[in-house]
């Protein structure tokens, strides 16, 4: 019931955070709406609050949430065999810490045609998403577990509390991350 309701943007039970502010419409929809097209593998990156606790001294391998970010998206700006899209948490808009598409534009000046960013305030809903995702990244994020529950492989980058229990990847350091995503991008 939690995660029904995490997907349709609907408070449940005590829970009173809604960070979905769009209706699901489907993979299809979401793909049209952003321009990606079928042929190349859909990488989302789901970024944290840069300075949310859940993200706070969670480092392993990077300085903390937003060097992976920019470790990343370095990687991937190179990668226009892959479709990129980052997912800026919408908690964003309470106003804590760095932005996170402050971040990204300090990284990539020129953000090239195969990063889509979804900003804070998008009514692009996450789940429709995860639907279109065949890789997620994330530091600390929850949707990593949830989109391991929609069977998309994830790596995770920060020390998440889902983190180490086998069904994510967890690279201890940074060569070992971009070791582990290269094997991934390759998988079809």
């Amino acid at each position: 019931d939690l995660i029904q309701a995490r997907k349709g943007g609907v408070e449940w039970q005590q829970f009173g955070r809604l960070w979905q502010r769009g209706e699901r419409r489907g993979a299809r929809h979401v793909r049209a709406s952003l321009g990606l097209d079928e042929a190349r593998p859909v990488v989302l990156l789901a970024t944290n609050v840069v300075g949310d606790s859940l993200a706070l001294n969670r480092q392993i391998f990077t300085g903390g949430m937003a060097e992976w970010l920019g470790q990343t998206l370095r990687y991937l700006a190179g990668r226009a065999d892959v479709q990129t899209v980052v997912r800026i948490h919408p908690g964003e808009l309470l106003g804590a810490g760095m932005p996170s598409e402050q971040v990204v534009r300090s990284t990539l000046p020129d953000v090239p045609p195969h990063v889509v960013l979804i900003s804070p305030e998008s009514k692009v809903n996450t789940y429709d998403l995860i639907e279109s995702a065949h890789l997620g990244l994330v530091y600390t994020s929850t949707a990593g577990l949830e989109m391991t529950m929609h069977g998309v492989p994830v790596i995770t980058a920060g020390q998440t509390h889902y983190r180490g229990k086998g069904f994510t990847d967890d690279p201890d350091t940074l060569a070992w991350y971009f070791s582990i995503l290269e094997q991934r991008l390759s998988e079809p």
